[in-house]
């Protein structure tokens, strides 16, 4: 008997020995001319952020306590939105106990999908997606709220759609979503790959976006601001490197300018794995390039991507220059008001 079981648990690790040697000896895919396959639909959602927390200012990595803690929280948040409501509530009553009655958020975590995991890289718990600089932060160069100021002689905001911003319009996702670089969003954080021997087109879940990436040693275009920019890559060895420039003025990625330069760089590190990262360059906005890295996953294979109706439904851009426009009538109904008085 003793023998039997003895000669089960060698069986076992033998086992386990050949299984963990297959896996380590396992191939990623390859396209037919001999290049890391890296088509199918992918997402990047995950619970790190991109600029790290300032309770971890110091930590790139995290320990196992603090990614239970942050997991932990986040299920505990997500229990909670998803509880049975109260039927005989009021009408407005928002997610705060003692809140004036007004909802907090205008989506529910039904319209969610931000994960529910911090990512690992390197077999690290990143506390964010930037890793340089050192701490973890878009490294601005000087005050960088006045990147985001408008121009006071500028038209308004709400003078038509044109003013709105690009995601509102349904013309670009929001976040940087589409890229580059390629964020995670709070919903629709996935990707196509289709992939050639000349390009590489990533197309985005939101809004369809949809970057067509030349190979071969082209030239950026000139004369031409697309709105997610002109995509040239190579290849180094496994690595795909693409270069962007060229983005059109009213796509600024954190307060860039027309100087704005985006390297990615593209490993397919395991079968259901592509790391991912990027630098940004901008010497008129940021003190320095910064750098970050996030982990694309495989979906499974019987999801596949959903069509984005950014305006079905849409009324906001309608009702926000409607809003504007009453406003405005008020406005000069007062200063008649205001004139007659005097």
């Amino acid at each position: 008997m003793m023998k039997s079981w003895v000669w089960g648990i060698a069986t076992v690790m033998v086992t386990l020995s050949t299984w963990m040697g297959l896996a380590q000896d396992i191939e990623i895919p390859r396209t037919t001319g001999g290049r890391p396959d890296l088509q199918g639909i992918w997402t990047n959602k995950t619970l790190t952020p991109l600029t790290r927390p300032r309770e971890f200012a110091e930590t790139p990595a995290l320990n196992q306590e603090q990614v239970q803690r942050l997991e932990g929280d986040n299920q505990v948040y997500l229990d909670a939105e998803y509880a049975n409501s109260d039927p005989h509530r009021g009408a407005g009553f928002g997610a705060q106990a003692g809140d004036d009655g007004n909802t907090e958020d205008g989506y529910n975590e039904f319209w969610k999908d931000v994960g529910t995991r911090i990512q690992v890289i390197d077999g690290e718990y990143r506390a964010s997606i930037i890793i340089d600089p050192a701490d973890g932060q878009i490294p601005y160069a000087g005050d960088p709220r006045t990147r985001f100021r408008r121009d006071p002689g500028a038209p308004g905001r709400s003078d038509g759609p044109e003013g709105r911003p690009l995601a509102e319009r349904c013309l670009l996702a929001f976040g940087s979503h589409s890229g580059p670089p390629m964020l995670p969003v709070m919903y629709n954080s996935n990707y196509q790959f289709v992939q050639t021997d000349d390009y590489v087109m990533i197309m985005a879940e939101m809004a369809h976006d949809a970057r067509i990436i030349r190979l071969n040693n082209s030239e950026h275009m000139s004369g031409m601001n697309k709105w997610m920019g002109d995509s040239v890559g190579r290849w180094e060895g496994d690595t795909l490197v693409v270069e962007t420039r060229g983005f059109n003025p009213q796509q600024s990625f954190r307060g860039a300018s027309e100087n704005l330069i985006v390297t990615e760089r593209f490993n397919r590190v395991s079968i259901s794995e592509i790391l991912y990262r990027f630098t940004v360059e901008d010497p008129t906005v940021f003190s320095q390039s910064f750098t970050g890295e996030l982990i694309f996953n495989a979906r499974p294979t019987r999801e596949s991507m959903y069509e984005y109706a950014c305006h079905e439904g849409n009324y906001a851009l309608a009702g926000i220059l409607a809003g504007a426009r009453e406003l405005e009538r008020q406005t000069a109904a007062q200063d008649k008001v205001t004139e007659a008085v005097r």
